[in-house]
């Protein structure tokens, strides 16, 4: 996720990789990898779903036809 981040970053234009000192380049990495660590955790103890069984198409497998909230499905 932290890669995940810094490529969508780059790729916005809003960091250089090759115009940085190696030492920014690792504090910043050290930043988003707090921030995916912090935001997975988040999900983690928030997430909530809610889904249909229309919605996930044929071949689904035995999925109650009524909407369904699942919780705590992160773990």
């Amino acid at each position: 996720m932290a890669r995940a981040i810094e490529d969508a970053m780059v790729a916005a234009k809003v960091i250089n990789l090759d115009k940085e000192a190696s030492a920014t380049t690792k504090d910043r990495r050290n930043s988003f990898v707090a921030i995916a660590t912090g935001l997975i955790n988040y999900l983690k103890t928030n997430m909530e779903l809610d889904i249909a069984a229309s919605a996930l198409g044929p071949g689904a497998g035995n999925v109650p036809a009524t909407a369904k909230t699942l919780t705590g499905v992160v773990r």
